[in-house]
Protein backbone atom coordinates (compact mmCIF):
# COMPACT_ATOMS: atom_id res chain seq x y z
CA UNK A 1 0.00 0.00 0.00
CA UNK A 2 2.55 2.84 0.86
CA UNK A 3 4.16 1.46 -2.65
CA UNK A 4 0.81 2.89 -4.12
CA UNK A 5 0.98 6.35 -2.31
CA UNK A 6 4.93 6.51 -3.50
CA UNK A 7 3.36 5.74 -7.55
CA UNK A 8 1.85 9.54 -6.80
CA UNK A 9 5.43 10.84 -8.09
CA UNK A 10 5.35 9.03 -11.42
CA UNK A 11 5.02 12.46 -12.69
CA UNK A 12 8.17 13.88 -11.25
CA UNK A 13 9.69 12.59 -14.91
CA UNK A 14 8.40 14.77 -17.05
CA UNK A 15 9.46 18.17 -15.16
CA UNK A 16 12.37 18.24 -17.18
CA UNK A 17 11.34 18.09 -20.55
CA UNK A 18 7.70 20.75 -19.73
CA UNK A 19 10.66 22.95 -18.37
CA UNK A 20 12.83 21.99 -21.60
CA UNK A 21 9.92 23.04 -23.88
CA UNK A 22 8.78 26.10 -21.91
CA UNK A 23 8.51 29.47 -23.52
CA UNK A 24 10.18 30.86 -20.73
CA UNK A 25 11.70 28.74 -18.66
CA UNK A 26 12.76 31.18 -16.35
CA UNK A 27 9.02 31.21 -15.18
CA UNK A 28 9.04 27.04 -14.47
CA UNK A 29 9.60 26.75 -11.09
CA UNK A 30 7.33 29.46 -10.09
CA UNK A 31 5.00 27.09 -11.98
CA UNK A 32 6.04 24.31 -10.70
CA UNK A 33 6.02 25.14 -7.02
CA UNK A 34 2.65 25.96 -7.41
CA UNK A 35 1.21 22.69 -9.11
CA UNK A 36 3.24 20.40 -6.70
CA UNK A 37 1.33 22.43 -3.86
CA UNK A 38 -1.85 22.44 -5.98
CA UNK A 39 -1.44 18.83 -5.73
CA UNK A 40 -0.70 18.25 -2.58
CA UNK A 41 -3.87 20.41 -0.86
CA UNK A 42 -5.64 18.06 -3.34
CA UNK A 43 -4.59 14.68 -2.36
CA UNK A 44 -4.68 15.83 1.40
CA UNK A 45 -8.19 16.95 1.03
CA UNK A 46 -9.59 13.79 -1.32
CA UNK A 47 -7.63 11.74 1.51
CA UNK A 48 -9.16 13.26 4.70
CA UNK A 49 -12.57 13.27 2.69
CA UNK A 50 -11.97 9.83 2.19
CA UNK A 51 -11.22 9.03 5.74
CA UNK A 52 -13.86 10.87 6.65
CA UNK A 53 -16.76 9.24 4.48
CA UNK A 54 -15.57 5.56 4.95
CA UNK A 55 -13.37 5.71 8.31
CA UNK A 56 -10.39 3.60 8.87
CA UNK A 57 -11.99 0.04 8.27
CA UNK A 58 -10.87 -1.65 4.82
CA UNK A 59 -10.62 1.02 1.93
CA UNK A 60 -9.90 -0.27 -1.75
CA UNK A 61 -6.85 1.36 -3.27
CA UNK A 62 -9.01 2.60 -6.35
CA UNK A 63 -11.66 4.62 -4.28
CA UNK A 64 -14.09 4.72 -7.22
CA UNK A 65 -14.92 1.57 -7.06
CA UNK A 66 -15.88 1.91 -3.11
CA UNK A 67 -18.52 4.29 -4.77
CA UNK A 68 -22.19 3.09 -5.17
CA UNK A 69 -22.52 2.22 -9.66
CA UNK A 70 -26.23 3.38 -9.98
CA UNK A 71 -25.35 6.83 -9.01
CA UNK A 72 -25.70 9.54 -11.60
CA UNK A 73 -23.21 11.59 -10.04
CA UNK A 74 -20.67 8.98 -9.79
CA UNK A 75 -20.96 7.67 -13.21
CA UNK A 76 -20.13 11.01 -14.33
CA UNK A 77 -17.25 11.38 -11.54
CA UNK A 78 -15.66 7.48 -13.23
CA UNK A 79 -16.22 9.28 -16.71
CA UNK A 80 -14.20 12.72 -15.83
CA UNK A 81 -11.86 10.31 -13.88
CA UNK A 82 -11.19 8.20 -17.50
CA UNK A 83 -10.93 11.76 -19.38
CA UNK A 84 -8.62 13.04 -17.50
CA UNK A 85 -6.10 9.53 -17.93
CA UNK A 86 -6.69 10.03 -21.86
CA UNK A 87 -5.68 13.36 -21.88
CA UNK A 88 -2.52 13.02 -19.50
CA UNK A 89 -1.49 10.14 -21.23
CA UNK A 90 0.09 12.22 -23.93
CA UNK A 91 2.24 14.46 -21.74
CA UNK A 92 2.95 11.26 -19.50
CA UNK A 93 4.39 9.11 -22.16
CA UNK A 94 6.15 11.83 -23.86
CA UNK A 95 9.48 10.94 -21.74
CA UNK A 96 9.47 7.21 -22.87
CA UNK A 97 8.45 7.84 -26.71
CA UNK A 98 11.81 10.33 -27.07
CA UNK A 99 13.99 8.07 -25.14
CA UNK A 100 12.76 4.94 -27.34
CA UNK A 101 12.99 7.13 -30.52
CA UNK A 102 16.41 8.45 -29.83
CA UNK A 103 17.54 4.66 -28.90
CA UNK A 104 16.11 3.12 -32.02
CA UNK A 105 16.38 5.79 -34.95
CA UNK A 106 19.11 8.10 -34.34
CA UNK A 107 19.23 8.62 -38.32
CA UNK A 108 18.67 11.98 -39.46
CA UNK A 109 14.76 13.00 -39.97
CA UNK A 110 13.27 11.23 -43.24
CA UNK A 111 9.69 9.78 -44.06
CA UNK A 112 11.01 6.64 -42.90
CA UNK A 113 11.68 7.57 -39.70
CA UNK A 114 8.82 9.24 -38.67
CA UNK A 115 6.91 6.06 -39.66
CA UNK A 116 9.17 4.24 -37.89
CA UNK A 117 8.53 6.80 -34.84
CA UNK A 118 4.76 6.41 -35.29
CA UNK A 119 4.99 2.82 -35.33
CA UNK A 120 7.03 2.76 -32.47
CA UNK A 121 4.52 5.31 -30.45
CA UNK A 122 1.55 3.13 -31.52
CA UNK A 123 3.22 0.06 -29.82
CA UNK A 124 4.18 1.16 -26.60
CA UNK A 125 0.02 2.35 -26.68
CA UNK A 126 -0.59 -0.85 -27.34
CA UNK A 127 1.55 -2.13 -24.81
CA UNK A 128 0.30 -0.39 -22.47
CA UNK A 129 -3.29 -1.45 -23.07
CA UNK A 130 -2.44 -4.97 -23.08
CA UNK A 131 -1.00 -4.48 -19.66
CA UNK A 132 -4.01 -2.67 -17.92
CA UNK A 133 -6.22 -5.10 -19.40
CA UNK A 134 -4.04 -8.60 -18.19
CA UNK A 135 -3.12 -6.53 -14.97
CA UNK A 136 -6.98 -5.33 -14.03
CA UNK A 137 -7.38 -7.27 -10.66
CA UNK A 138 -4.34 -6.67 -9.46
CA UNK A 139 -3.78 -3.28 -10.64
CA UNK A 140 -3.45 -1.79 -7.52
CA UNK A 141 -0.64 -4.67 -6.25
CA UNK A 142 0.91 -3.76 -9.60
CA UNK A 143 1.21 -0.22 -9.57
CA UNK A 144 2.54 -0.83 -5.36
CA UNK A 145 4.99 -2.82 -7.12
CA UNK A 146 5.81 0.06 -10.11
CA UNK A 147 5.61 2.90 -7.30
CA UNK A 148 8.17 1.17 -4.70
CA UNK A 149 10.99 0.01 -7.55
CA UNK A 150 10.78 3.37 -9.99
CA UNK A 151 9.02 5.97 -8.06
CA UNK A 152 10.94 6.21 -5.09
CA UNK A 153 14.10 6.68 -6.78
CA UNK A 154 13.15 8.94 -9.21
CA UNK A 155 11.36 11.10 -6.99
CA UNK A 156 14.31 10.79 -3.82
CA UNK A 157 17.36 9.16 -4.74
CA UNK A 158 18.53 10.23 -8.22
CA UNK A 159 17.68 13.84 -7.62
CA UNK A 160 19.87 13.33 -4.30
CA UNK A 161 22.90 11.36 -6.42
CA UNK A 162 22.79 14.36 -9.09
CA UNK A 163 22.95 16.94 -6.78
CA UNK A 164 25.73 15.40 -4.92
CA UNK A 165 28.01 14.90 -8.31
CA UNK A 166 26.91 17.93 -9.75
CA UNK A 167 25.92 21.10 -7.33
CA UNK A 168 27.55 19.54 -3.50
CA UNK A 169 29.96 21.55 -2.57
CA UNK A 170 30.23 21.86 1.62
CA UNK A 171 29.92 18.90 3.68
CA UNK A 172 26.87 19.78 4.84
CA UNK A 173 25.46 19.18 1.91
CA UNK A 174 27.22 16.21 0.89
CA UNK A 175 25.50 14.64 3.90
CA UNK A 176 22.36 15.59 3.06
CA UNK A 177 22.49 14.01 0.42
CA UNK A 178 23.78 10.72 1.80
CA UNK A 179 21.08 10.52 3.94
CA UNK A 180 18.23 10.94 1.63
CA UNK A 181 19.71 8.37 -0.66
CA UNK A 182 20.27 6.14 2.68
CA UNK A 183 16.94 6.97 3.68
CA UNK A 184 15.45 6.73 0.03
CA UNK A 185 17.15 2.93 -0.47
CA UNK A 186 15.73 2.13 2.65
CA UNK A 187 11.56 3.00 2.02
CA UNK A 188 12.49 1.38 -1.77
CA UNK A 189 13.45 -2.05 -0.09
CA UNK A 190 10.52 -1.55 2.51
CA UNK A 191 7.99 -0.86 -0.17
CA UNK A 192 9.52 -3.74 -2.27
CA UNK A 193 8.94 -5.91 0.44
CA UNK A 194 5.63 -4.77 1.65
CA UNK A 195 4.60 -5.10 -2.19
CA UNK A 196 5.42 -8.20 -3.02
CA UNK A 197 3.95 -9.60 0.48
CA UNK A 198 0.71 -8.17 -0.31
CA UNK A 199 0.65 -10.38 -3.55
Amino acid sequence: MIGFAVYAFEGVGIVMPVMQNCKEPEKFPKILAAAIGTLACFYTFFGLVTYLTFGSGLIQPIITEMLPAENSMVIIIKICFCMNLIFSYAIMINPTNAILENWMFPAKASVGRRWARNASRFLVVVSAAVLAVFLADILDKFFGLIGALLCAPLAFMFPAMLHLKIIASTRSEKMIDWLIIFISLGALIFCVTQSVLSW
